[in-house]
């Protein structure tokens, strides 16, 4: 039988199926933790032939950054082949270092200024390694604006009660979304929170799913992440994790305050996400819990 490892030079020990697995299932086909003839643990993923020139350039985007002197990210592993992609029976495989990481305990962690400064600090850390590197785009770049138009226009014909809540939402969005791409750009993980960081304690261990990174408006992963942490709860604006998060950035990022101006309109326009995915799960509580979530963002805008 071929051993899964083979195509790295590694010998299988045991597999470990009961090992919990972090990150979102749905970026991969199949996932499993191999233990190796060292006592090396290994996240072994199967993609999708669709997914090969996309993960393999994330692969050399991962290791450009790590070359340059930056940490606390999995690289994916080169095979004999030079390649960071094996085929595996006639099937695309990626193999990366399995880090076993301490549980976020939510919401409690949104008090925690400690996980905000450590949050703040690996952005700084990917803007500082990111400068200069011709680091290369998965794919098509992501316009938010035109995201956000084409999905109320869909929502307005398909779901014209969401729409009832969703167009005054639209409206006093849409003038600040067309300043968008105006402003500076930079590369960014594209789904930077704190439930894709491997945790040690409040420190940053590590940050995976890195399928989203791109050159985008510099302000996109602040953004994305204070408002992930908020929708976990609202007050969490006032006091802990985003104020500190926020004190670091804007002491020791170069990031622009014609970004930072923008932050009260980036954070809700990026919710539209959000909606696009609970109205694909026909989960229609999170979608009204999202629509009430945009309306307090603009109320505090």
């Amino acid at each position: 039988m071929l051993d899964p490892l083979e195509p790295w030079s590694l010998v299988s020990l045991r597999r470990h199926n009961k090992k919990n697995i972090p990150g979102s299932p749905e970026r991969a086909i199949s996932r499993s933790v191999i233990e190796d003839t060292d006592n090396n643990l290994w996240l072994m993923e199967r993609i999708a032939t669709k997914q090969v020139e996309l993960r393999s350039a994330i692969a050399r985007n991962l290791q450009s950054l790590h070359d340059s002197g930056m940490k606390k990210i999995l690289l994916y592993q080169l095979t004999d082949e030079d390649d960071y992609v094996a085929d595996v029976m006639g099937l695309p495989w990626q193999l990366s270092p399995f880090y076993e990481s301490d549980d976020l305990p939510r919401p409690q962690f949104i008090h925690d200024a400690e996980r905000g400064e450590a949050l703040a600090e690996f952005i700084c850390s990917l803007r500082k390694h990111a400068k200069g590197k011709p680091l290369e785009s998965g794919g098509e770049a992501f316009d938010l604006l035109e995201y956000a138009k084409n999905l109320v226009e869909t929502i307005s014909k398909r779901e014209p009660k969401v729409f009832e809540r969703l167009e005054p939402i639209y409206d006093t969005l849409l003038p600040e979304m067309e300043k968008f791409p105006s402003l500076p750009i930079a590369f960014c993980h594209g789904d930077f929170h704190p439930l894709n960081v491997m945790w040690k304690g409040k420190a940053v261990g590590a940050v995976i799913d890195w399928e989203f990174s791109d050159m985008r408006p510099e302000i996109y992963d602040v953004a994305n992440m204070i408002g992930c942490v908020a929708f976990e709860d609202p007050d969490a604006f006032n006091s802990g994790l985003i104020p500190a998060f926020m004190e670091v950035l804007k002491r020791d990022t170069d990031i622009s305050a014609e970004s930072f101006a923008m932050l009260p309109y980036f954070i809700p326009a990026l919710r539209f996400a959000w909606l696009s995915e609970w109205l694909r799960k026909k989960d229609w509580e999170m979608l009204s819990m999202e629509l009430d979530f945009l309306e307090l963002l603009l109320e505090r805008a």
